[in-house]
Order: C-alpha cells, then sequence, then structure tokens
C-alpha cells in the first residue's frame, strides 16, 4: 500500500525525471524512501492501465448526487448555480457625478480611464453601460419623450452637447468641490 506522502514523491519525479530514461525506476526509487525499483515499477505499470481505462471510457463518471444523467447537462447545471445572474445594482448619484467629470476630463469611449480614476467602484464595461444609458437618455430628452425607442448612431452621441449642461440645481459637495446632483 503507498501512502499519500509516497504517491506525491512518486507523481513528483514522474514529472521531473526522462520517462526514456533506462534506470526510471531505479531513478524513482531514490526520491520515494521505503520502496524498491521493482515496487516502482509495478506501481507505475498500475497508473498506466489507470489511465488506459479511464481514456478509452470504461470507467463511469461518478455521479455527485445529482438526479440528472446527462454528464453535460450536470456540468451546464453546476454552472448555473455556481454563477448565476446578478441583477444590476443601481448606480448612486454620488457614482453619477463622478461619471459626469471622468466623462469631462477623459471624453466619450475612454471607459478605462473614467473606471479607474472616477468611478472606481465600476467596472470599464459597468462604466460604458451607463454611457449608453446615459447619452440614450440625454436624446430622448431632447425629443420630449417622444419615440422613446430611439437607437443612437455613433455620429449622433459624438455630436452630444455637453452632459453638464443639462444638469439642474441643487449641487451636491464632493471634497469641498460642487457638482450637480443626478435627476434622472
Amino acid at each position: 500500500m503507498w501512502s499519500w506522502e509516497e504517491n506525491e514523491a512518486f507523481e513528483n519525479a514522474l514529472v521531473e525525471l526522462d520517462h526514456d530514461s533506462p534506470d526510471l525506476f531505479e531513478q524513482i526509487a531514490v526520491r520515494v524512501p521505503g520502496k524498491t525499483p521493482s515496487q516502482v515499477q509495478t506501481h507505475y505499470n498500475d497508473l498506466v492501465e489507470d489511465i488506459q481505462t479511464i481514456e478509452s471510457d470504461l470507467v463511469p463518471l461518478p455521479n455527485y448526487g445529482n438526479d440528472n444523467t446527462n454528464a453535460t447537462n450536470t456540468v451546464n447545471a453546476e454552472k448555473k448555480r455556481k454563477h448565476p445572474r446578478k441583477k444590476g445594482i443601481l448606480w448612486t448619484p454620488e457614482e453619477h457625478e463622478l461619471f459626469l467629470i471622468g466623462l469631462e476630463k477623459y471624453g466619450k469611449g475612454d471607459w478605462k480611464s473614467i473606471s479607474r480614476y472616477c468611478v472606481v467602484t465600476r467596472t470599464p464595461a459597468q462604466v460604458a453601460s451607463h454611457a449608453q444609458k446615459y447619452f440614450l437618455r440625454v436624446q430622448n430628452s431632447g425629443n420630449n419623450g417622444q419615440n422613446s425607442d430611439v437607437t443612437i448612431t455613433a455620429a449622433a452621441a459624438l455630436a452630444a452637447p455637453s452632459p453638464l449642461q443639462y444638469m439642474t440645481e441643487p449641487y451636491t459637495s464632493i471634497d469641498d468641490q460642487f457638482f450637480p446632483t443626478y435627476n434622472p
């Protein structure tokens, strides 16, 4: 019987040593105290046989308590449980104000810089999504509520005026600076 430590030493030796070496089993036996080259060779042959059996699909996959017998569906079901879709967390007025400052400073499209230096609580993808929604809201506010299904084009987004001009009172203080409060 091989202990966990002996198996670990055996496997490490297999990774490190040249398998084509004529004295492979002697070299491994030196690294696994208490095992002879003959025992190492028997253990190696058992390992090779186990690997061949597994790779030839002769060993059934274990059932880990899931009633679903299809292995693909089991894997997909486990992925769904491990990574459920999170619902978006609403942006705070402070985050939006920081977004507007970043938009003025870094410009439209530099979501990575806005995320890294202004809205540090959001990823670049979240900043980009927020920007898209913001510009649609700005464009729709110019339509007086008409055509709420407007799809903004790149040209329209680039032609959009400064986002700060749409902000109104009241003002909020952040680090002794005053910024307009976000009014959706």
